[in-house]
């Protein structure tokens, strides 16, 4: 299907299409309300002012570092007074974010055309389900180590990938998979949590592999020499965590046993409460609920429209007409999307073996999407703080989710014989996809007062 469009070309149109709805969002983008923003962005500025001593962090170093670097394009706008220290300031933390959200769109094209041999038009659709998720797209307007995860992970991919099927496990592939998985590790510890997925599902798949086992243990030596360095160099541990929750922890006020809440809080879930109350700590009590509500929406209010809100980040009239709208359009895309995905599951799942033998990656994504799910739930477990609970974030896990989109298109596209059902599919996955990133559109709220 569409074999007569220059792909070369309808890959750089996708490009130019994604970009120009990222670019649209990220110019209004108002950095200063986005989540945990004093978290993230200190560390910036203590390293572009070159004060080391006041450097703290609990994340990993390199992230910071490399947003740094692109000050050398904003600081000529303070020096030339066409910008404020601030504005300068999140110049540079968009340019490096613009950086990262092109390379990861072009890794994850590369991993789509490992998988579908580039010999059919199919090989578009994982991408462009993976960036219609607003939680991904929002996600690269902030200042998070994740965005650099993101894209480490999808070179990972690609790699893994050359493994999987040559077997090709050289010096170049060797080198690259530890430098990728360092930087991963030590970006802040759910990098960590992928690393430990990415090995268990190699050592599982060869049993035997020294070489495999040899990377592990340079991977993991390396990234605790780095964590015994980090307490070193910033003034933070990696272990510690924000906002006095370690303290709250030890007094019994964090954590889902210690305030009487049982693990149904990640079985319930209601549609219609879903659909009456689509904001922000309105269902601390369901992760379903929560999940289903940010996916193509934006739950806790960061995302694309966080410039509607008022003075020292209120919650405008404005603003919450359109979270309304966004949120309940997500409710419908999510659970579209889930029916999808848990269709395509168990496809995977009754033809496991042939699967695993044909594109052991599919097997691997869907092992990493519900390994992120654990996460969340363990997180919770121990970090749940009540109504005004914040545990049940995409952005924590998209690049462990990430891999859903290929699942997805795999059975629906590739698989499928019946050229007419293909056809169907295709046409069906179109429409899914435009209203999901009519969802990152801003100009639908333009009128809402």
């Amino acid at each position: 299907m569409f074999n007569f469009i220059n792909k070369k070309y309808l890959e750089l149109f996708l490009y130019f299409i994604l970009i120009v709805i990222y670019i649209l969002n990220i110019s209004v983008y108002n950095l200063k309300f986005q989540h945990d923003a004093q978290l993230y962005h200190y560390p910036i500025f203590d390293i572009i002012n070159f004060n080391f001593d006041e450097l703290s962090t609990s994340s990993g170093l390199f992230y910071y570092f490399y947003v740094s670097i692109f000050s050398i394009f904003s600081y000529p706008f303070y020096k030339l007074q066409i910008l404020d220290p601030r504005s300068s300031f999140y110049l540079m933390i968009k340019i490096s974010n613009f950086v990262l959200y092109s390379f990861s769109f072009f890794y994850a094209l590369k991993v789509s055309k490992q998988i579908f041999k580039k010999d059919h038009f199919d090989y578009f659709f994982p991408v462009l389900f993976i960036f219609s998720f607003s939680s991904f797209h929002r996600s690269f307007m902030m200042v998070k180590p994740e965005n650099l995860i993101i894209l480490c992970v999808l070179i990972s991919f690609y790699f893994l990938n050359k493994l999987l099927k040559k077997n090709n496990f050289n010096k170049k592939n060797f080198i690259t998979l530890f430098f990728l998985l360092f930087l991963i590790g030590t970006a802040k510890m759910n990098g960590f949590y992928y690393v430990l997925c990415f090995f268990i599902f190699l050592l599982i798949i060869y049993k035997n592999n020294f070489k495999i086992f040899k990377l592990s243990i340079y991977v993991f030596s390396f990234i605790f020499l780095y964590y015994f360095l980090h307490d070193k160099i910033s003034n933070m541990s990696v272990y510690d965590r924000p906002y006095g929750i370690d303290e709250a922890r030890e007094l019994g006020e964090v954590g889902l046993f210690n305030l009487n809440k049982n693990l149904n809080i990640f079985l319930n879930f209601s549609i219609t409460e879903s659909w009456k109350f689509p904001f922000k700590y309105s269902h601390s009590d369901s992760m379903i609920n929560t999940l289903t509500l940010d996916l193509y929406g934006d739950y806790y209010g960061y995302g694309i429209l966080n410039h509607m809100l008022g003075s020292e980040g209120i919650w405008s009239k404005k603003f919450i007409s359109s979270l309304i709208i966004l949120n309940r359009t997500s409710l419908i895309l999510s659970y579209i999307f889930l029916i999808l995905f848990f269709i395509s599951t168990l496809y995977l799942i009754f033809n496991f073996k042939n699967i695993l033998r044909e594109n052991p990656l599919i097997v691997y994504f869907l092992g990493l999407f519900f390994s992120g799910i654990l996460f969340l739930i363990f997180f919770t477990i121990f970090e749940y703080y009540g109504e005004k609970n914040t545990t049940y974030k995409w952005e924590y896990i998209n690049f462990l989710t990430m891999g859903t989109g290929y699942i997805i298109s795999y059975f629906f596209l590739k698989k499928i014989k019946n050229i007419k059902l293909k056809y169907f599919n295709t046409f069906l996955i179109i429409i899914f996809v435009f209203f999901a990133q009519f969802q990152l559109l801003q100009f639908r709220y333009l009128e809402i007062f």
